[in-house]
């Protein structure tokens, strides 16, 4: 039996497999091998969540939602979890001067799916653009001074 010869330049225009129909399987299928071992890249982006002046005395909550995109170059998995500057994802806080605010995040529009870390991030899969909406509730009752509230959400994507 005589070895054929096999030359692979990935520098190149990828690898060559001499006269034997063997070889050229097997250098096909390092290829696609090769192909298929791409990462997929994503990105994440997010609109604000702002609510509207909070009052006091109001015996209903106050709601908000924002928008959250993600794209990847190619059908991927991925996670999304928030993260609170002030309080925990699942209680976070809006804080001013003197005061805090607490507020609710989350994933469905009945607001009853809160949206956090752990437990609580949303799972999901695209190739494109999947836009995912983020929905805010601050409980009514809350005796606060009047002052501007602010929080820090990070948006944390691990696909």
């Amino acid at each position: 039996m005589n070895a054929v010869p096999f030359s692979c330049t990935w520098a190149s225009s990828g690898c060559r497999a001499a006269r034997h129909p063997l070889l050229r399987w097997l250098a096909a299928a390092a290829l696609a091998l090769a192909a298929g071992a791409a990462q997929a890249e994503c990105s994440v982006s997010a609109s604000g969540l702002g609510f509207a002046e909070y009052d006091v005395f109001s015996a209903t909550p106050s709601d908000s939602s924002a928008t959250i995109t993600v794209s990847c170059s190619e059908a991927t998995s991925y996670s999304l979890a928030l993260h609170s500057a002030n309080g925990s994802p699942q209680q976070p806080l809006l804080g001013s001067s003197s005061d805090t605010l607490a507020y609710r995040l989350h994933q469905d529009a009945a607001r009853t799916l809160v949206w956090g870390e752990g437990a609580f991030a949303l799972n999901g899969s695209t190739e494109g653009t999947q836009e995912h909406t983020l929905y805010g509730r601050i409980p009514e009752g809350q005796n606060v001074r009047v002052d501007s509230y602010t929080d820090l959400l990070t948006v944390t994507l691990e696909f």
